[in-house]
């Protein structure tokens, strides 16, 4: 009888195993992926917001492009040796913008709106061979920019509206030293009309501050109203031995 009681006992265990066993794996399964899936979608979208680390060729990269920034994160980690920032909508350079990164070799801002770069901008990275500001709004710069930069020698500055007047005067000077042959190819005066097109690295750096002593009638002749050229000489008179040029009730 006790050895009957034993086997239904037994019996009743297995049947209940079966029926909760399968149910409770599932479940289990079910729930395991569900939490699963919440966590990719988290790491999605925080590599969407966030700057993707990488290591190549055993140095550190930063890639920050195309994230809509307007200045640069104080939390970014401080040893990476190369940092891209194109494509984003950064305006203005401050003064020690990036001096936290004192390893960086390269720094890309191409295709930002930058319109503005403060003399101390690149202070601290005496490490920078690399400076990439093409295809932005700059229209000034002296050579206080690139002091920081005793290491630079890629340099590209193509497409921006360049002012080629007195200010700018200093930064010519330093793109036609002959040792510095790789900075600032390509880029092109903007204005004034009369150096309009010219390349910076082929300027006579005279003429910039010339520009700015010329007269404004000279400068920008107003379209639309006919230039009238006299010549003196022919209906004046040349008095001698002095040299004067009489032109009373001419």
């Amino acid at each position: 009888m006790r050895l009957l009681t034993i086997i239904l006992l037994l019996l009743l265990l297995r049947s209940a195993e079966s029926r909760r066993g399968p149910w409770s794996k599932a479940t289990e399964r079910g729930t395991w992926g569900r939490v699963r899936g919440r966590g990719r979608a988290g790491v999605m979208r925080r590599q969407t917001q966030e700057c993707k680390e990488y290591m190549e060729s055993g140095e550190k990269y930063l890639d920050c492009q195309d994230r809509q920034l307007t200045f640069v994160r104080q939390n970014w980690p401080k040893d990476i040796h190369h940092l891209l920032l194109a494509r984003n909508k950064i305006q203005v350079l401050r003064a020690n913008m990036f001096d936290q990164f004192t390893q960086l070799k390269s720094l890309d801002l191409q295709q930002n709106a930058i319109s503005l770069i403060e003399d101390d901008a690149f202070s601290g990275l005496s490490q920078l061979t690399t400076l990439l500001l093409q295809h932005n709004r700059i229209r000034i710069a002296s050579e206080e920019v690139l002091l920081p930069l005793p290491l630079l020698t890629y340099l590209r500055i193509f497409d921006n509206p360049w002012s080629c007047r007195c200010s700018l005067d200093s930064l010519v000077r330093t793109l036609q030293v002959p040792s510095n042959r790789n900075l600032g190819n390509y880029a092109r005066c903007a204005e004034p009309r009369s150096l309009k097109g010219q390349k910076l690295k082929n300027l006579k750096a005279d003429l910039l501050c010339a520009e700015d002593n010329r007269p404004e009638d000279v400068k920008e002749p107003q379209i639309g109203r006919p230039i009238v050229k006299t010549d003196a000489v022919s209906i004046c008179h040349l008095k001698y031995p002095r040299l004067l040029l009489d032109c009373q009730h001419k």
